[in-house]
């Protein structure tokens, strides 16, 4: 009996995500698997469950000390932590608690630096449609490019758009550069009145902050690079089967798949 293989379909590709674009240009098997048959990874990496703790972390402590307008203690990042692990019972709070001191630190400076702002948001859900009209969903047929902003607050013209990482590389590179100008793509749809974005990048591991400044023509140019470039994903991609597509594999690639079990070419 033959075998009959999913097709990918406009709904496998949309709504594209910066990490899902990503994927799509890595490897073809990796995005199939992950995107068409849905398949659950065979584990989940420890330094991914330490980075989704550390983020909920960072998210409750952001929004907690705007709410409350005073500096936030130890305390109460024990708090967020368990309340985490809760949900994700592979989380070690001891391991997320390694980076209190630096979030502690991060959260009460931004309280000092974006106190009054007429913005603030932290994990700020934005989505835009074909057209790039904003849309009120995150998850639908509609939403053609979509992302999270980790943290989010105004001065003046301008609207500063941060992204939690975790890793151990201190690199400031390309791909992180292009992941906060597609968060500012967005920012762009819904606040139309900032004229520049300071795109940051908080190394909570480190405590450090990355920065550079994007302007509206910025946009316009990374705008007009980057639909080509889904455009060309898609037609690569759609209307495919399994045994169509073209695997990439090698130790970059493969190395940070989740089907390496499952993949018949993978690069050890």
């Amino acid at each position: 009996m033959e075998l009959i293989e999913n097709r990918i379909e406009i709904k496998h590709l949309r709504p594209w995500s910066f990490s899902k674009v990503q994927k799509a240009k890595r490897c073809q098997y990796e995005f199939y698997w992950n995107y068409v048959e849905k398949k659950e990874p065979l584990e989940r990496a420890d330094f991914l469950v330490l980075g989704s703790g550390v983020h909920f972390v960072l998210e409750n402590a952001l929004n907690t000390v705007f709410e409350r307008e005073r500096p936030l203690s130890r305390d109460l990042l024990f708090y967020f932590a368990e309340t985490f692990k809760k949900e994700e019972p592979l989380a070690e709070v001891n391991k997320i608690a390694e980076f209190f001191p630096n979030i502690l630190k991060y959260v009460n400076g931004q309280l000092r630096r974006a106190f009054k702002s007429k913005f603030i948001a932290s994990e700020l859900e934005l989505a835009v449609d074909k057209d790039f009209n904003l849309l009120s969903e995150f998850c639908s047929e509609r939403v053609f490019l979509r992302g999270k902003l980790d943290f989010v607050f105004s001065k003046g013209d301008t609207l500063y758009i941060v992204d939690h990482k975790t890793s151990r590389s201190r690199d400031f590179n390309n791909r992180i550069k292009t992941q906060l100008r597609w968060y500012a793509l967005l920012a762009n749809v819904k606040f139309p009145e900032f004229k520049r974005f300071a795109l940051e990048v908080h190394n909570v591991r480190y405590g450090t902050v990355n920065r550079f400044i994007f302007t509206e023509n910025d946009l316009k140019l990374f705008k007009l690079r980057l639909l080509p470039i889904i455009e060309n994903i898609e037609e690569e991609l759609l209307g495919k089967s399994f045994s169509e597509l073209i695997p990439s594999p090698c130790e970059s690639n493969c190395r940070w798949c989740d089907f390496r079990h499952i993949c018949q070419v993978a690069n050890y």
